[in-house]
């Protein structure tokens, strides 16, 4: 009986074992307490039609300042401070200066502009602008599924599953899509996380509007199937049960 009860426990054995392969991040990482990677640097960010930023304009003249505090625009209520959402040929209004085109300029390039525009009006302007509609979406079997806003406009996959909880057990590491707004419409793309490949690719960083699906491993078909969510306490069980009947004999 023992030879039995022996092979019985090496499968069970080999099965936990390719589950948690599986379930875990980064496989082909050396086994070792440090080293280093090679990540690719972050996007450079265009403003693009339909965004919307935040920008504050201060000077050495209070009057002035609190003048432009009054000029944001009240586009939604989501939205506090001086907002602006950018127009579909790129402008924006803003006031004494009027129209400024920022559409496809980094946020740098955008406050040197308006900068230049002030000086007209203020003396020693400044000029601060944020992205404030920057949103990514998770969906799938993760434990919170929802939108995310994300406030410097910088987000990597890995943080966008950390917003949304984590994976669940049954979630599909090594297919997650990726739906991205392009030019073209829309563009997809897959990226597997048992490899510590995507984290030298410039898949890495997720951009505005994202869309992040991670689909349940084959056979399971509903998060709240209870045969799969019990199946870790059968396999401990019956790992339980031969151990005890085997040493028993």
């Amino acid at each position: 009986m023992k030879p039995i009860f022996s092979l019985v426990l090496i499968g069970l054995f080999l099965a936990s074992c390719v589950s948690h392969k599986e379930v875990t991040y980064f496989n082909d990482l050396n086994n070792t307490i440090a080293g280093s990677l090679n990540m690719p640097d972050a996007p450079v960010l265009n403003l693009q039609p339909n965004d919307v930023v935040e920008i504050a304009i201060s000077s050495i003249s209070k009057d002035a300042n609190e003048y432009f505090q009054k000029g944001g625009s009240d586009i939604d209520h989501k939205y506090a401070g001086n907002t602006y959402q950018i127009a579909r040929d790129g402008t924006i209004d803003l006031p004494l200066v009027g129209k400024v085109e920022i559409g496809g300029m980094t946020n740098q390039d955008a406050e040197a502009l308006i900068k230049e525009a002030l000086l007209t009006y203020l003396q020693k302007p400044s000029v601060n602008i944020r992205l404030v509609s920057f949103e990514i979406t998770v969906l799938g079997e993760v434990k919170m599924p929802g939108v995310y806003a994300i406030a410097d406009g910088q987000v990597t996959v890995l943080e966008a599953l950390g917003y949304a909880g984590d994976l669940t057990i049954f979630g599909k590491r090594n297919n997650i899509l990726i739906i991205r707004n392009s030019d073209a419409g829309k563009e997809y793309f897959r990226i597997d996380l048992n490899s510590a490949d995507v984290l030298n690719s410039e898949k890495f960083y997720l951009r505005n509007n994202d869309v992040v699906y991670i689909e349940p491993s084959k056979g399971l078909t509903s998060r709240d199937d209870n045969a799969y969510r019990i199946l870790p306490l059968v396999l401990s069980t019956l790992t339980f049960a031969v151990v005890i009947i085997g040493l028993s004999q």
